[in-house]
């Protein structure tokens, strides 16, 4: 299993020191790879030439469905393999209008993945469980697509991160590795991997299980310095990826 970090995690970092600093950041911590969340301002070039200074593998990037085709020069040049949409809201899916359009717009950006061997995806919020619904479950089925499954969301929700792994099992491709702190999970900020509230031990178990290929770190919030984090978080996932 190949470890990556998706760049939302080094957003601010991004803001005050760019592109290539959070690059290195990655890098140094020893990951495999890279999810991104936007490209910087950087030509597909001009990333392609930095991704390969610092080793690191560009598998897979959050886009929204209707940014897919505009985007399609970085998935093209960097040879992306994943796309996950990032977010849906609760008022588009319990509108059946809205939630029809969103079907199309999903299948227009699906067809053209579909063309480059690009596996296209959802990522879960909490939101998706609210009130008793399994939206994650239904834009999947409805759409054809995979599931990025985010454990720290899906605890936050009151879910079991490795039962939902097991239920999504055939449709689940990727699985965003974010702890969740003992109280307060959504407002505290998130330990490092394996020292927190989620079955970690579960989840990479049954990533193995599923021969999910990637497990990819996200953080919301830090207890500590990004760095630290980053180091201390790979060396508990390169173990429980064992």
């Amino acid at each position: 299993m190949l470890l990556g970090v998706q760049l939302y995690s080094l957003r601010e970092t991004a803001e005050k020191e760019g592109a290539e600093k959070v690059l290195s950041l990655v890098s140094e911590a020893g990951y495999d790879g890279v999810e991104f969340a936007g490209f910087y301002g950087k030509t597909p070039e001009e990333m392609k030439a930095l991704l390969e200074k610092y080793k690191l593998i560009p598998i897979s990037a959050h886009i929204g469905a209707a940014a897919v085709e505009e985007n399609l020069p970085y998935i093209d040049a960097l040879g992306i393999k994943y796309v996950f949409i990032p977010w849906v809201g609760t008022d588009t899916f319990s509108s059946p209008e809205k939630y029809a359009e969103l079907l199309q717009t999903v299948k227009k950006a699906k067809a053209l993945l579909d063309e480059r061997g690009v596996v296209f995806g959802y990522h879960n919020h909490a939101h998706e469980y609210e009130d008793g619904n399994d939206y994650i479950g239904k834009i999947t089925k409805d759409a054809g697509i995979k599931a990025e499954l985010d454990v720290f969301w899906a605890t936050v929700a009151g879910k079991d991160a490795v039962a939902e792994m097991k239920r999504l099992e055939g449709t689940l491709s990727f699985v965003h590795i974010k702890e969740a702190a003992e109280k307060d999970p959504a407002k505290n900020p998130q330990p490092i991997v394996g020292e927190g509230a989620v079955d970690m031990k579960g989840v990479f178990a049954e990533a193995k299980k599923q021969n999910i290929p990637w497990a990819v770190l996200e953080v919301e919030h830090y207890p500590c310095g990004e760095a630290e984090y980053l180091k201390k978080s790979f060396e508990n996932m390169k173990k429980l990826a064992k």
